[in-house]
C-alpha cells in the first residue's frame, strides 16, 4: 500500500499522535477487538484468502485500503490517547434549578440530607401503568436562591384521618425521613390527604416527598397542591397529580407513577407563592393504605411589598341596574350592590396582557376576531365582543414573557345579566398548558371540564367583570374556560386585561 515504510511513517507523523499508552482504554479496545475475532471465527465457510486476492486486484482498492488504516490508526490513538472516550461515570451530574431561566449568581445547591436506603433493585412483577424507570444514578443537584431552607420542619400539619393506624401527624415534619419500623405513619385505606400549615406565606421552590421506602412500593393517585387558605378555596395550584383516571375528582393528572425510594420525590415547585401544602394518596401496590414519612417543603418567606397602590381600573359602563334573581343556578354567589373595592398591587403594575396575542380552540369565532380580546375595549358594543361555538372553549393569551401577575379582569358578556358555566383560570409555562400548569379560578361544580371540581362560585356578569386575584404568579400564558350561559350554549368574550409587571 506505501512505497516504503518512509512514506508510511510521514503520514503517520503528520496526524501527531499522542501514543502515551492509556491501560483502561487499551484494555477496552482489547476487548473489542477479541469480541470482532470472535465473530469473525463463526464464519469459517468464506474463503478469506480468496476473497482478499480478487479485492486486492484492484487499484481502487488498494487506494481505499490505506485511507481506511490511517483511519483506523487515528481512531485507535485516539481512544488511547482520550479520557474522554469511556464516560465517567463519577462526574456530578448536571444540577436542575428553579425558577425556570439563568441560575443567576444568588442560585445555590439544596442541601438535601438523605436517609439510609432500604433495598437493593426492584420486584420483577410490579406491573402499574405509566410508570417512571427507576433511576440508576444519585438525583441532581437542586438549585434554588440562597437563604432556601426546609420551611415545613416543625410545622403543624392535619389529616383527613385524625387518628392513624400507626404513628402520629406531626411526624410528616419532624425531620426523621428514616424508613425504619417507627419513622412513618400510617393512615387509614383508600384517598387520604394531609395539610401542612408554613405559618406564613412563602416561595415555594421544592417540595420533597418520603411515602415508605422500607421496600419498593408505588403509591396512586399522588397529588400535591398548594392553596393560600387550609380549606383550599382560595388560589388553589396543582403541582404534582399521577391520578391517570380522575379518582381522586382533582383532575387527570399528567405526571407518572414512581417507585418509592431513599431518594424521595422531588416535586419543583418553581417558586410558587403559597402558604398551605397539601398532600394526597390513595393506597399503593402492596395494600390499601396510605403512609408518610416524612414532607420536606423548601422555601423562602415572602417579605412584605414595599408599597402597594391601588390599580387604575378602568370600567366600562354598565348596561342594566336591575338584576334578577336567578333559580336554579347551584353555587350562586350573592350580587353586590356596592362597588367592588380597591385592588392593591405593586408600583408598576399596568395590563399587560393589551395588545397580546390570543389564540383559542375556536380558531374561527362565529363572530369577531379573537384579537378583540386584547385589545381594550370594553364596552360590549355592536362589533366589540367575540362569539365563540357551543361547549366547553377556551382562549389562550401569550404575555410574550414570563411576568408575574396579580389579578385577572374578565368580561364575558355585560350587554345582559348572564351566568357563565365551567369558567377556569389558568396559568401555565408553556403554550399547551403542561408544565407548571395552576389554576386560579375554578368554578366547574361537577368537573365538566375535566380540571377537577371547582370551589369557586357561579357569578352573574355585570360591568365589572370578575377579578381573580392572581398572587403574583410567575408565569408566560394565561388560559380562561367556559361552557356556554344561562341564555345560550356559546361563549363571549369581550375583553381580559392581566395586570402585572415583567420579570427581571
Amino acid at each position: 500500500m506505501f512505497d516504503d515504510n518512509n512514506d508510511f511513517q510521514k503520514i503517520l507523523g503528520s496526524l501527531k499522535f499522542d501514543d502515551t499508552p492509556n491501560p483502561a482504554h487499551r484494555e477496552m479496545l482489547r476487548w473489542q477487538m477479541l469480541s470482532v475475532f470472535n465473530k469473525a471465527g463463526q464464519k469459517r465457510n468464506i474463503n478469506l484468502e480468496n476473497l482478499r486476492r480478487k479485492i486486492m486486484k484492484s487499484p481502487v482498492t488498494k487506494f481505499a485500503a490505506a485511507v481506511a488504516v490511517i483511519v483506523l490508526i487515528s481512531l485507535g490513538m485516539y481512544y488511547f490517547k482520550s479520557d474522554a472516550s469511556i464516560p465517567n461515570h463519577s462526574n456530578p451530574p448536571r444540577p436542575i434549578a428553579t425558577p425556570n431561566g439563568s441560575a443567576g449568581p444568588e442560585m445555590i445547591e439544596l442541601d438535601i440530607e438523605y436517609p439510609k436506603p432500604m433495598f437493593d433493585g426492584t420486584k420483577k412483577n410490579i406491573r402499574v401503568p405509566n410508570l417512571k424507570p427507576l433511576p440508576t444514578t444519585s438525583r441532581p443537584p437542586f438549585l434554588a436562591p440562597a437563604g432556601t431552607t426546609n420551611v415545613a420542619l416543625g410545622k403543624s400539619v392535619s389529616s383527613s384521618d385524625e387518628e392513624p393506624i400507626f404513628g402520629e401527624i406531626e411526624m410528616i415534619t419532624d425531620g426523621d425521613k428514616e424508613g425504619a419500623d417507627g419513622s412513618f405513619v400510617e393512615l387509614g385505606p383508600l384517598q387520604q390527604h394531609v395539610t401542612i400549615d408554613l405559618e406564613a406565606e412563602h416561595n415555594i421552590y421544592a417540595i420533597f416527598v418520603w411515602h415508605f421506602h422500607k421496600e419498593d412500593r408505588i403509591f396512586f393517585d399522588v397529588v400535591v397542591q398548594v392553596a393560600d387558605d387550609p380549606d383550599f378555596i382560595t388560589n388553589v395550584r396543582t403541582l404534582f397529580n399521577n391520578d391517570i383516571d380522575n379518582s381522586s375528582g382533582l383532575g387527570v393528572g399528567k405526571n407518572m407513577h414512581y417507585i418509592e425510594t431513599y431518594q424521595g420525590n422531588l416535586i419543583d415547585a418553581k417558586g410558587v407563592r403559597a402558604r398551605y401544602v397539601r398532600l394526597y394518596s390513595n393506597g399503593n401496590n402492596a395494600n390499601d393504605l396510605n403512609h408518610y414519612i416524612e414532607v420536606e417543603v423548601y422555601g423562602i418567606p415572602v417579605e412584605p411589598d414595599a408599597k402597594l397602590i391601588p390599580l387604575d381600573i378602568k370600567l366600562p359602563e354598565p348596561w342594566f341596574s336591575t338584576f334578577p334573581k336567578y333559580k336554579g343556578v347551584p353555587n350562586l354567589e350573592k350580587l353586590s350592590v356596592k362597588p367592588r373595592p380597591p385592588f392593591l398591587a405593586p408600583i408598576g403594575t399596568k395590563n399587560v396582557a393589551l395588545g397580546k396575542p390570543v389564540t383559542s380552540t375556536n380558531p374561527l369565532p362565529i363572530i369577531g376576531d379573537l384579537k378583540m380580546i386584547t385589545d381594550g375595549k370594553k364596552e360590549c358594543t355592536d362589533y366589540s365582543f367575540v362569539e365563540l361555538s357551543p361547549g366547553l372553549q377556551s382562549i389562550t393569551i401569550d404575555l410574550e414573557t414570563i411576568h408575574n401577575i396579580f389579578a385577572i379582569l374578565t368580561w364575558h358578556y355585560q350587554r345582559r345579566d348572564r351566568v357563565y358555566f365551567d369558567v377556569i383560570v389558568q396559568v401555565a409555562d408553556d403554550p399547551n398548558f403542561i408544565k407548571n400548569v395552576r389554576t386560579l379560578f375554578n368554578n366547574d361544580i361537577d368537573n365538566t371540564a375535566g380540571f377537577g371540581i371547582g370551589k369557586d362560585k357561579h357569578y352573574l356578569e355585570t360591568h365589572e367583570g370578575r377579578l381573580v386575584n392572581a398572587k403574583g404568579a410567575r408565569v408566560r400564558y394565561v388560559r380562561l374556560y367556559s361552557n356556554g350561559n344561562t341564555v345560550n350554549e356559546l361563549n363571549y368574550y369581550t375583553e381580559v386585561e392581566v395586570y402585572g409587571k415583567p420579570v427581571k
